[in-house]
């Protein structure tokens, strides 16, 4: 019967023992999980599949007691080359100086007590893949926190330069009015020296009329308060 089982991700299982029987049993086990299961006899052997293993493995399964290594120096190894991946060490013996030792150098999420319940660890192995899909998600939030910071910064740059642009232009268009304004207040005046010139030829007497009537404009404007 397969364990319903909540989980969102492919996943894929490494473990390690010098036992096959031990090796065959927990494969066994597995079935019942929607996961790929791969088994090492060698710590090196399992060191070297985990290197290579594109996505990395989701969960890191390895005896305590080998004889070419122990299984927390296994874990330490397997923590460099797959820091994310949670790691369990299977012990069939009550050492407590061995346990903190696996703690201290391979970071050993759980414990797997010899003889295990079959059922019991089919659940500590969801729990663990289950761990391990919350780390995923992190990691999947990061990214996308990241990727929408950089999308905003890249807008918030793109608008900057619109907005430079734009002032620029507005700039440039309020020079043009101020010149062309100037150009037609300089008009207006030239016409207005022409058309007093034209009097003073025309008729002598009325020479500088126009002069005299704009000084008292100016001195009834002053009077009246007017700019």
């Amino acid at each position: 019967m397969q364990v319903k089982t909540q989980l969102k991700y492919k996943h894929s299982i490494i473990i390690l023992d010098d036992e096959p029987g031990i090796l065959k049993a927990i494969k066994r086990i597995l079935r019942k999980l929607p996961c790929e299961a791969v088994t090492a006899s060698e710590p090196k052997e399992a060191l070297e599949i985990i290197k290579t293993k594109k996505p990395p493995f989701s969960l890191i399964i390895s005896d305590q007691r080998m004889p070419e290594m122990k299984g927390a120096d296994f874990l330490k190894f397997a923590k460099k080359l797959s820091p994310y991946s949670i790691r369990f060490l299977i012990t069939g013996y009550t050492d407590m100086d061995a346990l903190i030792d696996a703690i201290n150098k391979g970071g050993i999420n759980r414990f797997i007590a010899k003889p295990w319940d079959d059922e019991d660890l089919l659940k500590i192995i969801e729990e663990g893949l289950a761990q391990y899909e919350l780390i995923l998600e992190n990691k999947r939030l990061v990214a996308l926190v990241a990727k929408q910071n950089k999308d905003l910064n890249s807008i918030n740059e793109r608008l900057e330069q619109k907005v430079k642009q734009r002032t620029e232009e507005i700039s440039q268009k309020n020079q043009a009015l101020l010149d062309t304004n100037k150009e037609l207040i300089d008009s207006l005046y030239n016409t207005i020296r022409s058309l007093d010139t034209m009097v003073e030829i025309i008729d002598r007497p009325l020479s500088s009329h126009g002069q005299r009537v704009a000084d008292i404009s100016i001195l009834l404007g002053q009077k009246l308060e007017m700019t």
